[in-house]
């Protein structure tokens, strides 16, 4: 689920070429990113880049840049790269560039984007001008815990020697609407580590890899290969990526909280957006049932029941959210009808059966 998108272009028909890869660095390719703080080293690329896309906050994107310039212990190189699509005023400045010269930030690269790229294709530039094998990403009102790379580190290592090679880390978080920030400390406990797959968006109805922030770590090689995030998809764009990036990769979520995810000045607070969300998952589901012959079969059977389940979690987000959406507004929304009372209980049992299976067997 991202934050602070442009949805307008989305491009239904966009969701039945899933998996033909289109190059989406290609659309911005015309404008330019200019370095304008720190430096560029040519030798000894680090290990992890933190790219942090950012437009016009200065309090917001302060916290954000002090929660990771105060990790701890990281036992490897890496790097920060902010990418601003703010324009520059008559000093030359923007609320970003100020605030890494008032805390004299080491350690820390602003380019400056020549012409806004939206907040989603931002992500795209940040991608390809981090150094790093691995991009760590976060936005630009989002925190990480004190030791989030180092667990992020940890959980990278322990699965180099796996039979699949890993291509996408997403971070649990904590929602928060605190508007003075959230300090995180290391206390949350252990969860089991889950691996995300196919099987499981067809069961699910969803990625269950949520918004790609807060410390969302996905290795530079999966994301070009896979184009780089296409907001053809609309508000689902960052869903489809860690789908396309599941057809190659292994995608596991981390084992503990790494980040606080902020409420707060977010796009996905209004009407509009959320009734998007079930148009745009309604679309990748529709593309995922029409895979096999199995697949529409199981499309056939329980695909308005999940569309309804993706519905009542949708419905929980805009009350959370103080949204005024009433469940008729969702249902018109979605491209499937409402669910018997037979298919909807049967695919209940069915997904707290693989919940379980999925808890026994250990993710």
């Amino acid at each position: 689920m991202t934050k602070r998108t442009d949805i307008a272009s989305m491009r239904p028909d966009a969701f039945f070429h899933i998996d033909e890869k289109v190059d989406n660095f290609a659309k911005i390719s015309d404008v330019s990113s200019e370095l304008i703080y720190g430096v560029n080293q040519e030798k000894n690329s680090p290990w992890v880049t933190v790219v942090i896309p950012t437009y016009n906050r200065k309090e917001l994107f302060c916290q954000t840049l002090q929660s990771v310039l105060s990790q701890e212990n990281v036992p490897y190189s890496w790097e920060i790269i902010v990418v601003d699509n703010t324009p520059l005023d008559e000093s030359g400045n923007t609320p970003a560039l100020s605030v890494i010269r008032k805390l004299a930030a080491k350690n820390v690269k602003l380019y400056h984007n020549r012409k806004n790229l939206g907040s989603g294709y931002n992500w795209n530039r940040g991608a390809e001008l981090a150094q790093g094998e691995w991009v760590c990403f976060l936005h630009d009102d989002d925190v990480l815990c004190r030791d989030a790379l180092q667990q992020i580190g940890r959980l990278l290592n322990t699965k180099r020697n796996s039979k699949r090679k890993l291509g996408y880390l997403s971070a649990r978080k904590v929602e928060f609407q605190n508007k003075f920030g959230l300090r995180l400390s290391t206390e949350f406990p252990r969860q089991p580590q889950e691996v995300l797959n196919r099987f499981g968006v067809l069961v699910c109805g969803h990625t269950g890899a949520g918004a790609p922030t807060c410390g969302t770590t996905i290795l530079k090689e999966a994301y070009l290969k896979a184009g780089g995030i296409n907001y053809d998809f609309g508000p689902s764009a960052d869903a489809v990526l860690c789908y396309q990036i599941m057809r190659d990769y292994d995608v596991v979520t981390t084992d503990c909280v790494i980040g606080g995810y902020r409420w707060d000045e977010n796009a996905t607070l209004n009407k509009q957006t959320l009734l998007d969300f079930i148009r745009a998952d309604d679309l990748l589901m529709a593309y995922a049932y029409q895979k096999n012959a199995k697949t529409k079969q199981w499309g056939r059977w329980f695909g308005a029941a999940i569309s309804w389940r993706n519905i009542w979690r949708k419905n929980n987000t805009a009350i959370q959210c103080g949204v005024s959406i009433t469940t008729e507004e969702f249902a018109a929304a979605s491209r499937f009808p409402k669910p018997g009372f037979l298919k909807r209980n049967l695919y209940l049992a069915i997904y707290a059966g693989y919940r379980l299976w999925r808890r026994m067997i250990g993710y």
